[in-house]
């Protein structure tokens, strides 16, 4: 169960699907007034489609999109009384400064979501907005979304929860509240399908080759389009912007130790053998290109893995220490000065890759090995909890964050009837 204050925020880029230039009218046309602002018929629609893009779930029939439509209205209303009330209370001051920070925090995401920011510039070129624009529009909806995030929070760090609360929350929901399901804890020991030294020696070999061209001045970014076997390739090994820490360590080591416009020594990650050249970089953030050559594992390659993660499960199975060995062998540098713990997963949400090795564990017993993209995984059965009811005596905490946020949709509710009571508002129908 999950219970929750919904606010829905504005989101300006990525339409997804087009609407037909003969629809404009239509779409532009007046559905509600709030106060001295209007809600236009387009976007209520966009609302709606990136509804579907994200939820992936298709309003597929007329009597479903309307009962959505008359819902997200009503949230939309909603959503404009809190910015009135925000922009009313003199105590909430949004300066400048808090709107660039939001801007480049939201531009990031933004980005973050291609490959490039090449492509991400072409999307924004190609849904008619200079980049220019498109900053114009993210400021005035960061403007508007800061107010109403700082009323929010104001109204609930007054909120409070006390056991009776809880108990009453309890009392009133338990035949609703689903079962807590079953649980494993889990830890793992993750190992590369790595090539052969033979076949590592010529892509490294290749890629020395592909830079001393470079050196030399031929084009960079020709050489990623020819050679590189990343997806980067067709826009010259474009990277785009990335936070440190974004990327695998052996490459984004190497890409900061260039000033903006050197190019790397051959660098080896996980992927294979890069080239990098830095485009430009700044006190968390750097730009850089790259021209990859994958290392392809072969059949054999993977024969000779699972025989080692078989050697090291049986050496666990004869009583090896687990945790120097995930020290000693995992690749997953999260988990590997941590024994491998990967924390509670519920083991219906598991992917089904997974099922099947752990479905016949004991406690502390270690799997057969799990074939992933990432690598081979050995899993370690940490701890068991089977289905059960929630109740007060095992779930407090969990239940007194579930009285909280209903606390707060009350807190926000009653904000939200107070605005009806005296700010204007006209449904002109959708």
């Amino acid at each position: 169960m999950r219970i929750k204050v919904r606010v829905i925020a504005a989101v300006w880029l990525v339409l997804l699907t087009a609407v037909p230039a003969a629809a404009w009218e239509e779409l532009d046309k007046i559905v509600a007034v709030v106060g001295d602002r209007v809600i236009l018929a387009s976007e209520l629609e966009f609302q709606i489609q990136m509804y579907e893009v994200q939820t992936k779930s298709a309003l597929n029939t007329p009597d479903k999109r309307d009962a959505f439509r008359r819902d997200l209205l009503e949230q939309m209303i909603n959503d404009r009384l809190i910015l009135i009330r925000a922009k009313e209370d003199t105590t909430i001051v949004i300066s400048e400064s808090d709107i660039d920070a939001a801007l480049e925090e939201r531009l990031e995401e933004l980005k973050s979501r291609f490959r490039s920011s090449a492509e991400f510039e072409a999307q924004v070129a190609a849904e008619g907005y200079t980049m220019r624009e498109l900053k114009n529009k993210l400021r005035l909806d960061i403007h508007d979304q800061l107010y109403k995030d700082r009323l929010i929070n104001k109204l609930l760090s007054k909120v409070s929860v006390s056991r009776a609360d809880v108990e009453k929350f309890y009392a009133q929901y338990r035949d609703s509240l689903p079962n807590q399901p079953a649980m494993v804890k889990l830890a793992h020991l993750l190992l590369p399908v790595e090539a052969t030294k033979e076949l590592g020696d010529s892509l490294r070999a290749k890629a020395e080759m592909i830079r001393q061209k470079i050196l030399a001045g031929e084009s960079f970014e020709l050489l990623a389009q020819q050679y590189s076997e990343d997806p980067s390739a067709e826009t010259g090994g474009d990277l785009g912007t990335f936070r440190k820490g974004d990327l695998v360590p052996e490459f984004e080591r190497a890409a900061l130790a260039l000033n903006p416009g050197e190019v790397s020594p051959v660098v080896h990650t996980p992927f294979g053998y890069h080239i990098i050249k830095l485009v430009a970089k700044a006190e968390d953030n750097f730009h850089a290109k790259h021209i990859l050559l994958l290392e392809h594992a072969t059949g054999a390659d993977s024969l000779r893995a699972e025989a080692k993660a078989r050697a090291l499960a049986d050496s666990a199975r004869a009583g090896a220490d687990w945790t120097e060995l995930v020290k000693n062998y995992s690749i997953d540098d999260k988990t590997r000065t941590n024994s491998g713990e990967l924390g509670w997963y519920p083991l219906e949400e598991l992917p089904e890759v997974y099922q099947a090795p752990l479905a016949g564990l004991e406690l502390n017993q270690i799997s057969e090995p799990v074939w992933t993209p990432e690598g081979l995984h050995l899993m370690k059965l940490l701890e068991r909890k089977t289905a059960r009811p929630i109740s007060i005596a095992e779930d407090y905490d969990m239940l007194k964050e579930y009285a909280r946020r209903q606390k707060s949709s009350e807190v926000i509710a009653r904000i939200v009837d107070e605005m009806k009571d005296r700010v204007y508002i006209d449904l002109r129908g959708i």
